[in-house]
C-alpha cells in the first residue's frame, strides 16, 4: 500500500473516531485535541478549556505550567474535517502562524480576559496564573494542532514582549500518521549524507569482540550546521523513534546552549560543554578509511536521534537565527542495530520488530540523562502489556440477548495501533469486518487504562497529574506481572517468579474503564463548568472508596456496564467534588491543587461521611 493511501486511510479513521466524539459533547475541537494530546510526550498533561474570540482572533483550547522550568505550554486547535474525497488536506504556514498567534494574543490579552470573568469560568485560572506568573515566564510553548498535513515542515518563528524564548511546536496529521507507523516499527527512510549534503561523517569504530553481532557501534563528532541542516530538512522524522520526546529545549538548557553559539570566545569549547547524541539506525554505507579504525558514513538507514534532542533543536534554532556555526562539533555515537529480518508471506513479522523496539528503548533509556523519558514508551514491550494485548485479542465481549459474541475490546499497547491495524487491511469487507469485531468505542490505549485503575484504586490525584505519572505508578502497582523481585525467607533471599496476567484480571481492568464510562457519561450530561476530568477522576475514586465492596468488577464486566441505581449517586458525588475542588483550592490553581495527594485526602475527611448517605 502507498503512503499516500495509508495517510488517506488513517486521517479517515482519525476524523471519523473524532466526529463519534464530538457529536456526543457536541464539540469537536476538545475530543479532537484529546486524540492527539497521547502523541505528544509530556510528563503532565494539559488542563483542556476553551476560550475563542473571532473578532479579536483569539483562541485557547488548553494549557500547562512547568513551575519548576518557569515554562507556560499552550494549546490552540485548528480542526476542520471537510475535505474534498481523495485528497489530502493541507496546512500552509499563514494559516498555522495565524492560530499560532491566536494562542499568543490570549497571554498578551490576558489582563483584559481576566477582568471580564469570573471564578466559575473554566480560563479565570489559566488567566490568573499568566498574570501572576509573568515575571516568572522564561519560556512559552505554542502547540498549534491541526487536522491538516502540514507538509512544509518550515519552523515558525514568534515573539512575546518579555518572554525570553518562544516555541511554536505544529501537530499536523502528517506528524501523527508519521509517529503512529514509527511506532508499530513500520517506516523507513534513508538518509545520504555524502551524495546529497556533500559530507560524509567521519567516526571511530567501537570494537565488539561478541559472536551474536546486535550491534555495530561508531563514535566521533558531526558539525553543527550539518546536523541543523538534517533537522531542518527532516523535521520530527529524526527523533519520533521509539521513545519520541519530541525533545523541544527547555528552559535552562536551551538558554545555555544559545549563549555558547553566540559568544565567540565560548563557541570553540561547545564540544566540551556539550554531551553530544547519541543515535540509532537500522543500517548505513559505512566504509573503511584505508587501514585505520576510521570509516566514513555515507548514508543511514531509519536513523534516529535517541538523545540529544535538545541539543538538536538548539542547535537548528540558533541556525535559523543566522548564528555563526562554522567550526561548532557535537560529539556523537552511532548504534547500528542488526536485527535480521523476518519475512512470513512478504511481511515483515512483529516479534522481530519487538526485539528491535525493545533494543532501541534500552539504548534510548540508558543513554538518555538529560531528558525524562516516557515510562509508557520504554514499558511498551513489557511482558505484562504484550499479555493485556493477548487477551484483548482474545476475549470476548459478553452479549446480553444470549446472541453469539461478536465483539472485542482493543487494547492499544503502541499509540496510532487500532488505525495502522485497519489501514493493514483492504478496503470494504476485511475493515468492516475488523471493526465489527473491534469497535472504535472499544479502544483502550495504556495511558488511559493507568489514569482508570489509579483512580478506582484511590488515586485520583496521580491519574489528575495525566497518562505518564498514572502508567509509571500504574507499573509500579502491578510490577508482579512483569518485574522481577527478591523476598527473604528461612533458606535466605529468593527470586519471585513473575505472576502471569489471567483473563480475569484483564476483565477487571475493562471493568475500570466500563466505570469510568459511566461517570464520565453522567458528568458531560450535567454540563458543569470547568475541572471536568478532575471532576471525573475524583467522583470515580470517591463512588470506589464509599461503595466499592458493592460494586463487583467481574459482575460490570458480564453486563458491560454499571447498574442505572448508581447514577444518581454519581450526580451527587460529580457536584460535591466540583464545589470541593473549587472552594478547597483557594488563591491555588484549582488543577495543579488536584494534582495533590492533600487536596483527595482533603476531599475523604470533608465530604465522605456526607456523601456516604446518599444510597
Amino acid at each position: 500500500m502507498n503512503e499516500n493511501k495509508r495517510k488517506r486511510d488513517f486521517f479517515n479513521e482519525f476524523i471519523n473516531t473524532v466526529e463519534q466524539k464530538g457529536r456526543v459533547i457536541g464539540s469537536r475541537q476538545t475530543p479532537f485535541l484529546q486524540e492527539v494530546l497521547p502523541f505528544i510526550n509530556s510528563e503532565d498533561e494539559p488542563a483542556i478549556i476553551y476560550f475563542g474570540k473571532k473578532e479579536s482572533k483569539i483562541q485557547l483550547n488548553g494549557y500547562l505550567f512547568l513551575e519548576d522550568i518557569n515554562t507556560l505550554n499552550l494549546y490552540v486547535v485548528e480542526y476542520e474535517p471537510f475535505f474534498e474525497e481523495g485528497e489530502l488536506p493541507v496546512a500552509n504556514m499563514t494559516l498555522l502562524k495565524e492560530y499560532a498567534n491566536k494562542a499568543k494574543r490570549f497571554y498578551t490579552n490576558a489582563e483584559g480576559i481576566l477582568y471580564l470573568s469570573d471564578r466559575s469560568m473554566e480560563y479565570y485560572d489559566v488567566t490568573k496564573m499568566i498574570l501572576d506568573k509573568k515575571d516568572e515566564i522564561e519560556e512559552v510553548n505554542i502547540y498549534v494542532i491541526t487536522s491538516k498535513f502540514y507538509l512544509s515542515n518550515k519552523p515558525i518563528d514568534l515573539t512575546i514582549p518579555g518572554v525570553e524564548t518562544v516555541n511554536v511546536h505544529i501537530w499536523d496529521m502528517d506528524r501523527i500518521f508519521k509517529l503512529s507507523e514509527a511506532e508499530q516499527g513500520i517506516q523507513e527512510f534513508d538518509i545520504h549524507f555524502e551524495s546529497e549534503y556533500g559530507e560524509a561523517l567521519q567516526m571511530m569504530h567501537v570494537p565488539n569482540n561478541t559472536k551474536k553481532g546486535l550491534i555495530e557501534c561508531y563514535v566521533g563528532v558531526v558539525p553543527a550546521k550539518l546536523l541543523a541542516k538534517l533537522y531542518d530538512d527532516w523535521g520530527p522524522k529524526l527523533v519520533e523513534r521509539n521513545v519520541r520526546s519530541f525533545l523541544q529545549a527547555r528552559g535552562g538548557t536551551n538558554k545555555g546552549i544559545r549563549d555558547t553559539l553566540k559568544d565567540t570566545q565560548q563557541r570553540e569549547l561547545f564540544i566540551a560543554y556539550n554531551n553530544g547524541i547519541s543515535s540509532v539506525a537500522k543500517a548505513g554505507d559505512i566504509e573503511q578509511i584505508g587501514e585505520s579504525n576510521l570509516y566514513e558514513v555515507k548514508k543511514l538507514t531509519s536513523w534516529q536521534i535517541v538523545n540529544g534532542g535538545q541539543t538538536t533543536a538548539s542547535i537548528h534554532q540558533a541556525y535559523k537565527n543566522d548564528v555563526d556555526l562554522e567550526g561548532v562539533y557535537i560529539q556523537a555515537k552511532l548504534t547500528i542495530i542488526n536485527v535480521p529480518e523476518i519475512r512470513e508471506n512478504n511481511e515483515l513479522q512483529l516479534d522481530n520488530l519487538a526485539l528491535e523496539d525493545e533494543m532501541i528503548a534500552k539504548i534510548s533509556e540508558y543513554a538518555n540523562t538529560q531528558n525524562k523519558i516516557n515510562k509508557s514508551d520504554l514499558l511498551a514491550n513489557t511482558r505484562f502489556m504484550s499479555d493485556v494485548e493477548k487477551h484483548s485479542r482474545n476475549v470476548w465481549i459478553p452479549t446480553q440477548d444470549n446472541r453469539k459474541e461478536e465483539s472485542k475490546w482493543y487494547f492499544e499497547r503502541a499509540r496510532g495501533q487500532y488505525m495502522v491495524d485497519i489501514s493493514r487491511r483492504s478496503k470494504g469487507k476485511e475493515q468492516t469486518a475488523f471493526k465489527k469485531m473491534y469497535p472504535s468505542d472499544k479502544v483502550i490505549t495504556k495511558v488511559e487504562m493507568a489514569k482508570y485503575f489509579m483512580s478506582w484504586e484511590g488515586y485520583p490525584h496521580v491519574s489528575s497529574k495525566g497518562g505518564e505519572e498514572a502508567f509509571k505508578r500504574f507499573m509500579d502497582m502491578n510490577s508482579q506481572y512483569w518485574k522481577q523481585s527478591a523476598v527473604t525467607n528461612d533458606e535466605g533471599e529468593v527470586t519471585k517468579s513473575i505472576l502471569n496476567v489471567d483473563s480475569d484480571y484483564y476483565k477487571q481492568l475493562i471493568s475500570r474503564r466500563i466505570i469510568n464510562i459511566f461517570v464520565t457519561r453522567i458528568v458531560e450530561s450535567m454540563n458543569l463548568k470547568g475541572y471536568r476530568a478532575n471532576v471525573i477522576y475524583y467522583t470515580v475514586a470517591m463512588l470506589s472508596h464509599l461503595y466499592g465492596k458493592e460494586i463487583n468488577l467481574m459482575e460490570i464486566w458480564r453486563q458491560q456496564d454499571l447498574s442505572n441505581k448508581w447514577e444518581d449517586i454519581v450526580r451527587t458525588i460529580a457536584n460535591n467534588a466540583l464545589n470541593y475542588l473549587k472552594e478547597s483550592a483557594g488563591d491555588q490553581n484549582v488543577t495543579q491543587w488536584a494534582k495533590k495527594e492533600d487536596c483527595w485526602r482533603g476531599f475523604i475527611k470533608e465530604s465522605a461521611v456526607v456523601l456516604s448517605g446518599i444510597v
